[in-house]
């Protein structure tokens, strides 16, 4: 037998939800058919699944060691440190971390071998002596992305209470969204764009019209804080945020960005 106490990080779930990252490596419908069985208990008595967890409740799991280490995992020993890649955080306190993300540097992997941000926040965390934020149940992660060649912040939740604020406040727009970009041409004037995206995954490449049945709806505002006669620096505000939305809404209105070689 296994015993787990609920922490600040893991309290407010629910019980199902933590199970599932708890046995991140079982197979689908082990973790109903054991609480059934009474092979995993909430406060020592059976549990549905859907319970909210508190902090200090007790989990028991009636498994072998083997069986339990086997679909569990060994969170912080499995985490690479990398002490050459830069990881240059702005702010951080017990929840949350802002950290300025270079060009070129992935948000999140696209292959398993990629060192994402992800990777880089988890190695800050291990090196600063703060593993105790990352459980079996619970990982630090990103709350928003930015595409690879794109520098900027990015905000972490390094607790859980952290990430699920950080996430509402994005999906809720409390948080905005603003960027710098150098365009061709002269943008003399302030504007908003609106149009429907759609993309090809095949190119990785998405185009613009309006037409309401082809695409998401996006919506973009733009600012022009300095140009010259070739080049002008604009302060875009996504109001939507979809794949390449700045890139090619730019380009539409005959301003690309430059140095990009897919819309330019």
């Amino acid at each position: 037998m296994r015993e787990y106490i609920i922490s600040d990080n893991e309290a407010g779930q629910r019980f199902d939800k933590y199970l599932a990252k708890l046995f991140k490596n079982a197979p689908s419908g082990l973790i109903f058919k054991q609480l059934r069985g009474k092979n995993i208990t909430l406060n020592k008595a059976k549990a549905k699944g859907n319970e909210k967890l508190k902090v200090k409740d007790v989990v028991q799991v009636f498994m072998a060691d083997d069986t339990i280490d086997k679909f569990t995992g060994n969170r912080v020993n499995d985490i690479k440190i990398y002490e050459n890649m830069p990881f240059n955080v702005v702010y951080e306190d017990g929840n949350i971390i802002i950290a300025d993300k270079c060009a070129g540097v992935l948000s999140q992997k696209a292959k398993p071998s990629d060192i994402s941000m992800n990777e880089l926040l988890l190695s800050y965390l291990i090196k600063s002596n703060r593993s105790g934020n990352i459980s079996m149940a619970f990982t630090p992660a990103f709350c928003n992305r930015l595409d690879r060649n794109t520098s900027g912040l990015m905000i972490a939740g390094i607790s859980l209470a952290g990430s699920q604020k950080m996430s509402e406040l994005i999906k809720t727009r409390e948080i905005e969204k603003y960027y710098l970009a150098v365009v061709y041409g002269r943008v003399e004037h302030a504007g908003r764009i609106s149009g429907y995206i759609k993309k090809d995954a095949a190119s990785n490449k998405v185009t613009i019209d309006d037409n309401p049945d082809d695409g998401d709806y996006i919506d973009t505002e733009f600012e022009p804080l300095e140009y010259d006669d070739c080049l002008t620096l604009v302060k875009v505000r996504l109001i939507t945020g979809k794949t390449h939305q700045i890139r090619a809404q730019m380009s539409r209105l005959g301003f690309p960005i430059a140095g990009d070689i897919k819309y330019g």
